[in-house]
């Protein structure tokens, strides 16, 4: 499945992508064995896009720990290093807000993101994401510790016309 987004484009991948393997071997993943859910055959629990510009690897987006009968998901977006401040985070998540909440029938989106990323946390924002909380001090990196800070959109909030 390809979602068209100029300047980029969504290209549906999986977990075996190798240049995305190759990005992501460098950010911590932990996932916890109480997240794991079972599902009829054919409801994806995860969907993971490849952000590409003119061909080429700029990052990804995915949608994880899909929870169908609740009708929401939890956001997490990659953009490469040097691909960062052009503008492709924002069109890969106006992308894929769009497609939850119109073509999945999605009622909320989440996400978390550490505190240090200012540029995730205002691009979140700037869709209309609301803080809904916070664990403290929860990430250890660079020498100190960082809040989590969680949000959440619902689509009767998502502004369709305004982004």
């Amino acid at each position: 499945m390809i979602i068209p987004s100029p300047p980029i484009q969504l290209v549906l991948t999986g977990p075996d992508d190798p240049e995305l393997r190759e990005q992501l071997a460098k950010l911590a993943h932990p996932e916890h064995l109480s997240e794991t859910r079972f599902y009829p055959a054919g409801m994806p629990e995860w969907l993971i896009f490849r952000i590409e510009q003119e061909g080429r690897l700029a990052g990804e987006i995915r949608l994880q720990a899909i929870r169908w009968f609740n009708r929401k998901a939890e956001i997490s977006i990659f953009i490469v290093e040097d691909c960062r401040g052009k503008g492709l985070g924002k069109a890969a998540l106006e992308a894929l807000i769009r497609h939850a909440f119109t073509a999945m029938n999605l009622h909320r989106l989440e996400a978390e993101v550490y505190e240090y990323n200012l540029a995730g946390n205002a691009l979140f924002k700037h869709f209309g994401f609301i803080e809904e909380g916070r664990l403290r001090e929860a990430r250890y990196f660079d020498g100190k510790y960082w809040d989590i800070i969680r949000y959440g959109l619902l689509r009767g909030e998502y502004k369709f016309e305004c982004n």
